[in-house]
């Protein structure tokens, strides 16, 4: 059977070597040596490797130059044991592994005589010897310790060197991380490793599904030179790892809150208005423990989050009765479950899976910085699922093998209220129903009214196919060498994104609509049509490939080199052909003690480019099949609707006449019997090619005393290629292109002009 397993497993690491999204083995290894006393190597002592609080084990048997590696170790505080015949038994506790470290241990062993163990209790060296990647990580402790606005984890960044965070507003949604001055939607987030972006926005609005804190064991940032198996961004690669089961049962409760009562009444509040209620309730439990002791364990956790939070609107005289000042608000009650659960089959074979669900509606998002009113106020629906499997296997003492196979699932509407369903927040667009009958929007110069409009329905779903194979060879070319190699493939898909719209109104003043005073008519009238169903769907189905190959070669104990390359492909990117992305690194342990180590690199980059460039080229076409109807003529009917009240009761809500319906109805009609130009297309360059961006890194680390050390890095970048979009305007506005430039030597990137098409 196991033989069968590693035939299974390397048959798909060389399938997955000539394929290939950016998900990386974002692990630890222990490396090093086995000596005697007088510093001679030895070879056949065998190493074990043991999670403390698992009691997951791994092992391996020193080669001829003493020499060894443990890769592919899951974060977490181990015990190193080593057994050799003539020598005492060795064993040290404690070492603390974090995501991606690269730790060197040089184990000296004792002839055997009066003490049969030699123990050692201590932490992991502070300055890594053999890695020229550039970041930092925070442990759970940190994660804990350290206060954060609305428990996001974005806030957190700010204590890595060369991140700036600009966290979001409130704890469900992402925020924004800028690594070393690059775009954020350069960015890549990884839970364990597995791809977690947002595949609408890219990396720009955080991870595709939230990780609330009490669910991190540890939080990973490599902001430059990271090695060939990250990729699919020039930014930074932020990795959650997840709290896991362990062999102890224990479980944890929480509530975090915050309420109107702890704050001072606002100093704009007219005099004798009400101070606005606001609350913040946070709460959540987990529980976890083993299965099966030393073998299975189990992780759950289960948080609510209810907030509100108001503001006073004020809105000029002249919108009365429909827009008068009134506190705005902006809810949202949202459940996160995540689980996670891990196996391990024997000391060879391991296999691990996380799930994590999120529904999260909310009303009146933006309320402070709109002037909509209670019935214009935006609604959303979000649900976004994730589910991902590993699976590891020791092929022998020199080879590994890691497999990973993840879905990542988003729904997400947003819109006027006519579109979602009272109780529950839930997007139905049209659901079977005309859509001139929704009711419309109300533009006014100082205020918007209505409960129609626009809105938008997205399907994401990614599948992800990630394997990676590693090989130690102890003495080659004079050195030690560890040679990986890899690749994988990525489906990421909106099927599809529904538009759907029931109209607009415009007005150039504020009083309310009023049938019998002509100077209260709307202007202009604007709606969005398609063939009769529910909505007017657009589709964006990308394929992503990547393989890579690197070797970390140490060439002494105190010099190692960090030697890769990787190439990315793109299906939606038109010249996605030579993507390929050299990596060079060093890292020279100074005194060869490991107190001070200097490390620099240079690399290429590449981003890969959201679906939702590609939605706009299916919707934003010089043809459409979703034209936009504008009407200005006063004498149209469909400027002379009728008049309803909100729902306070106050008249003045212009929709649409039985005769503008019928008039809107004749001209669809009209519209989609034949080809209909895009009044504002949108065009792609067949010569666009994937974004990337060169960078150079030098730095320093050393420690210091105790516990602590210091650091010292100076990166460099370039961008070239960057996706953009200009708006021409007078006579080209009939085409635009899409046609990023190589940018010069101080400039990010920019765009040239192509000649207008129609």
């Amino acid at each position: 059977m196991l033989a069968v397993a590693r035939l299974v497993t390397l048959a798909v690491a060389l399938a997955a070597a000539a394929a290939g999204p950016a998900m990386a083995q974002q692990r630890g290894s222990i490396s090093g040596k086995v000596v005697d006393a007088g510093g001679l190597a030895l070879p056949g002592a065998t190493i074990t490797i043991t999670e403390q609080r698992t009691g997951f084990t791994r092992t391996a048997i020193t080669a001829d130059n003493g020499a060894y590696t443990v890769p592919n170790l899951d974060p977490g505080i181990y015990t190193i044991s080593v057994d050799m015949p003539g020598f005492a038994a060795y064993k040290q506790t404690d070492l603390q592994l974090t995501a991606g470290s690269e730790v060197t241990l040089e184990l000296k062993l004792q002839i055997a005589g009066l003490q049969e163990q030699v123990t050692v209790t201590g932490l992991a060296p502070l300055v890594e010897r053999t890695t020229s990647s550039v970041g930092g990580s925070l442990s759970g402790k940190e994660i804990e310790d350290v206060p954060s606005n609305f428990r996001n984890f974005t806030a957190l960044t700010q204590l890595i060197p060369g991140m700036t965070p600009n966290p979001a507003q409130s704890s469900f949604e992402g925020g924004q991380v800028v690594a070393n001055g690059t775009p954020a939607q350069s960015n890549v987030y990884l839970i364990d490793g597995m791809y977690n972006n947002d595949d609408r926005l890219g990396g720009s609005q955080g991870t595709q599904v939230r990780v609330v804190l009490d669910n991190i064991e540890e939080y990973q940032v490599l902001s430059n030179q990271y090695s060939a198996e990250y990729g699919g961004g020039a930014g930074a690669i932020i990795n959650m790892v997840t709290r896991g089961g362990t062999n102890a049962l224990s479980g944890r409760a929480y509530t975090y809150f915050r309420d109107d009562r702890f704050n001072t009444r606002g100093h704009f509040l007219p005099e004798g208005a009400e101070k606005p209620e606001e609350r913040t309730v946070q709460a959540g439990f987990a529980i976890g423990g083993p299965i099966v002791r030393d073998h299975a364990h189990f992780y759950f956790t289960l948080e609510r989050d209810n907030e509100k939070i108001a503001g006073l609107k004020r809105f000029p005289a002249a919108a009365a009765p429909l827009a008068r000042d009134f506190v705005g608000e902006f809810t949202v009650n949202a459940t996160n479950y995540f689980g996670r659960g891990d196996l391990q089959l024997n000391d060879s074979n391991t296999i691990s899976a996380r799930w994590v669900l999120e529904t999260a509606p909310t009303r009146g998002e933006g309320f402070n910085t709109n002037n909509e009113t209670t019935d214009a106020q935006g609604w959303e629906s979000d649900w976004d699922h994730l589910f991902s499997v590993s699976y590891t296997s020791i092929l022998n003492d020199r080879s590994t093998n890691v497999l990973r196979v993840g879905r990542i699932g988003e729904q997400l509407g947003t819109g006027a209220q006519a579109f979602f369903d009272d109780e529950e927040v839930t997007f139905v667009g049209f659901n079977g129903r005309d859509p001139f009958t929704l009711g419309q929007r109300n533009e006014h110069p100082s205020y918007i009214t209505g409960k129609g409009g626009d809105g938008v329905n997205t399907r994401i779903r990614t599948y992800t196919l990630d394997n990676s194979f590693s090989y130690f060879v102890p003495s080659l070319w004079g050195g030690e060498h560890t040679f990986k190699l890899g690749g994988g493939l990525s489906f990421n898909q909106a099927t599809p994104r529904t538009t759907v719209s029931s109209g607009t109104y415009q007005f150039s003043g504020d009083l309310p609509y009023n049938p019998a005073n002509p100077a209260t008519y709307p202007f202009q009238f604007d709606i969005t049509v398609g063939p009769e169903g529910e909505g007017f769907p657009a589709f964006a189905k990308d394929r992503r490939y990547y393989v890579f190959g690197e070797d970390k070669w140490r060439l002494t104990d105190n010099f190692t080199l960090n030697l890769g390359v990787r190439y990315d492909h793109q299906r939606h990117t038109p010249n996605s052909k030579d993507d390929i992305a050299p990596r060079a690194g060093f890292a020279w342990d100074v005194t060869g003690k490991g107190t001070t180590v200097v490390r620099g690199g240079a690399g290429r980059f590449f981003s890969y480019v959201p679906v939702s460039v590609a939605l706009a080229f299916d919707q934003s076409g010089v043809l459409t099949r979703f034209p936009n109807i504008s009407i200005r003529d006063p004498n149209n009917p469909v400027l002379h609707p009728d008049m309803i009240s909100d729902s306070e009761g106050s008249p003045g809500v212009a929709v649409l006449s039985a005769a503008g319906r019928a008039e809107l109805a004749r001209l669809r009609s009209q519209v989609l019997s034949g080809l209909t130009f895009n009044r504002n297309p949108r065009v792609d360059d067949p010569d666009r090619e994937l974004p990337y961006q060169w960078a150079w890194s030098l730095g320093f680390s050393h420690e210091l005393f105790g516990n602590s050390a210091i650091s010292w890095e100076s990166s460099t970048s370039t961008s070239r290629s960057a996706a953009c979009a200009p708006a021409w305007p007078g006579s080209t506005r009939a085409a635009r292109s899409f046609r990023p430039r190589r940018a010069g030597p101080t400039s990010r990137a920019c765009c040239s002009r192509r000649p207008a098409t129609s």
